[in-house]
């Protein structure tokens, strides 16, 4: 059973007990719609909102109804919503709630999922230079053995590199036996000037998704000996300074895929979404020159030329349509919410960021591209399209809950939810459902903007 169904069940047994008189009496509603993006998220919020009564103090039963940020928008600006979801802002000029507020809620990866029978091997993950990426939504690359994307899936091997030095941070891995052993030694200056920094190390297998083996707090000398791994690659950071990559040998990284000549489906949002607003910023922002107009919720608004009519371009609704349709056709490719690919088995592309380097969406890398994200007044974010961490994976977006400043018992409970949300609910679930929990800078500003709500 997917994850929306199992959440909507949990949502319609509360209510439905409320109905029956289980319930208490002064109980309200709180209905809530928008984003697909955040909806499998909000879905596991609400559900374990309504069953927690220390936080759920008036025992309200919060429901979201997954219909686009562009319908969400709309939809609470009319009433129909008592609260909104969305990945984008209001447009200018357009009608705006009084005393609007943004709230962020979740992050996470827009990933690029595809389904491709016939390549060898026949496991393998593709990997897309963005560029290429830019290429193919804007369908100037119409085939899968297209010579870009071949070129981009070569097997390279890393050289040897046992010591790396940056900043006055020296690291260095040794072999013995069945182990690694690592050390990392900080001149004077770096220790004062890292003191509040973590130092990391992660681990990554042909490429593959980068593990945390190791997290400290910065000090003079730090060391760490983790087992054996072939074919590893380590990365150091001290908080967010890349001190350079390690491995024991010569190191394969990626591998050598053989493309079919399959023609390249392209799967966009048929409703207006928040998800399309946040992809096509990331390629206009990107590659200007490929992406030429300003970003929209409607992908033929923002599309560079008219939309092929071919067939070549397909369109569904929802993150939930986008990914079904992949799952279901040969030569599909499409962006959605990491989760929604995952409930269906539709694998995802490690695209490269701008430090040159393929990454896989997680929650980890996209969380590492939006630590260097911007939070404006209002709360809305700004992305940071030139950020050079090498981990961090490029194609992200935050979600917003809509509310307002007005007083009411509605809005009350919008507050304690969002609250809720950012608080509990978030930090324990969202990585493992596939998101994006706020941290830092980001969850300071969502949470000032909570406070926003209800206070008039």
């Amino acid at each position: 059973m997917k994850l929306r169904q199992k959440a909507a069940l949990a949502i319609a047994a509360i209510s439905l007990a409320s109905v029956a008189g289980v319930g208490p009496a002064n109980a309200a509603s709180i209905g809530g719609g928008g984003a697909s993006f955040l909806a499998n998220m909000m879905d596991i919020c609400a559900a374990q909102y309504n069953r927690n009564t220390q936080s759920n103090t008036a025992s309200d039963i919060v429901t979201y109804a997954s219909v686009g940020s562009s319908s969400g928008k709309t939809g609470f600006q009319k009433g129909t919503y008592l609260f909104g979801g969305s990945e984008s802002a209001y447009a200018s000029g357009s009608a705006v709630p009084a005393g609007l507020v943004y709230v962020p809620l979740i992050g996470g990866a827009i990933a690029i999922g595809y389904r491709l029978d016939g390549i060898t091997p026949a496991n393998a993950t593709v990997r897309l230079p963005s560029e290429v990426v830019a290429k193919i939504f804007a369908g100037q690359i119409t085939k899968w053995n297209d010579p870009a994307i071949a070129a981009a899936n070569k097997a390279t091997i890393v050289a040897k590199k046992l010591k790396t030095t940056k900043d006055g941070i020296t690291a260095s891995v040794t072999k013995k036996a069945s182990n690694v052993e690592f050390l990392v030694t900080m001149t004077p200056a770096a220790t004062t000037k890292y003191k509040n920094a973590k130092v990391t190390i992660s681990a990554a297998v042909l490429g593959g998704e980068p593990v945390s083996i190791y997290s400290a707090k910065s000090a003079a000398k730090l060391s760490k000996t983790q087992t054996y791994a072939v074919n590893t690659v380590y990365t150091v950071k001290a908080g967010k300074t890349l001190v350079g990559t390690l491995t024991t040998e010569a190191a394969k990284d990626g591998e050598t895929i053989t493309f079919p000549n399959t023609a390249i489906r392209v799967v966009h949002r048929s409703d207006g979404s928040g998800t399309t607003n946040n992809f096509i910023n990331f390629l206009n922002k990107s590659f200007p020159a490929i992406w030429t107009k300003p970003t929209s919720d409607t992908y033929s608004t923002g599309f560079p030329t008219t939309l092929p009519a071919d067939g070549s371009f397909q369109s569904a609704k929802g993150n939930e349509g986008l990914a079904s349709y992949v799952r279901d056709n040969n030569g599909a490719i499409t962006y959605a919410e990491l989760s929604y690919l995952e409930e269906r088995g539709v694998k995802a592309a490690a695209v490269s960021n701008p430090a040159g380097k393929y990454v896989l969406p997680t929650p980890t890398s996209s969380a590492v591209w939006l630590d260097a994200a911007e939070v404006a007044a209002d709360g809305l974010v700004t992305q940071n399209f030139t950020a050079n961490a090498a981990d961090a994976y490029p194609i992200n977006a935050v979600s917003y809950g809509l509310s307002t400043t007005s007083v009411s018992a509605t809005n009350a409970s919008v507050k304690s939810f969002f609250s809720y949300f950012l608080n509990t609910c978030a930090s324990k679930n969202a990585a493992g459902a596939g998101y994006t929990p706020l941290t830092g800078a980001i969850l300071a500003k969502a949470l000032a903007q909570v406070a926003k709500v209800n206070a008039g």
